[in-house]
């Protein structure tokens, strides 16, 4: 008999690391710990190499009640989005790639979203389908949360990093898994370009 190939969507280890131990570790309470480690995600043991998509999903909405247990529902699954990529950045491969974004500038970085999101687990896909010298439509494939707005807030905090100003991330289309994105920028600092970047 053939080997059946795994279709499960995987949350790889580096994911939970970057948001879970590095950006909210020293955040979360201890009843948000216990509710976590109920759920299977237990921060005083060793990370599974990957995690499936629900599990993902429900150490979010601990994640979020927990550490912003008064913002308004949009404001703070933005703020858990902004938090992921904070985390993200004190990983070796973040560390790396975020050294190449801070040269690159906003738009040469959203050009590096796809290579990056794709990175964190086995399923996703990122298109930036419409590309400015000051704002891009970006499409992505499954946005790994219950809501479009923990994306919304990694790609704010991406653009941060790259030098942006006055960003706006806001969804324009959403069918509970897929979403399209608008973002705008201005005052961005000028940083050359890498030489021999090409489109995707």
């Amino acid at each position: 008999m053939l080997p059946t190939l795994t279709t499960e969507k995987l949350v790889f280890a580096q994911s939970v690391d970057a948001l879970f131990v590095r950006a909210l570790g020293p955040h979360l309470s201890r009843e948000g710990r216990r509710r976590l480690k109920d759920m299977g995600l237990d921060l005083n043991e060793p990370l599974r190499p990957a995690y499936g998509l629900e599990l993902w999903k429900a150490f979010l909405r601990v994640a979020v009640s927990d550490v912003f247990p008064a913002a308004p529902p949009q404001e703070a699954w933005c703020g858990l989005g902004e938090r992921y990529l904070q985390g993200f950045r004190q990983t070796a491969q973040g560390r790396a790639s975020m050294s190449l974004v801070t040269r690159l500038g906003p738009r040469h970085t959203l050009e590096r979203v796809p290579h990056n999101v794709r990175a964190g687990n086995n399923f996703n896909e990122v298109r930036v389908e419409e590309l400015g010298t000051h704002g891009a439509t970006l499409w992505m494939k499954d946005v790994a949360a219950d809501n479009p707005f923990f994306a919304c807030g990694f790609l704010a905090e991406t653009l941060r990093a790259a030098g942006a100003g006055d960003i706006s991330v806001h969804p324009v289309a959403f069918d509970g898994t897929a979403a399209t994105f608008r973002l705008t920028w201005t005052h961005a600092a000028t940083r050359p370009a890498a030489a021999g970047l090409t489109r995707r």
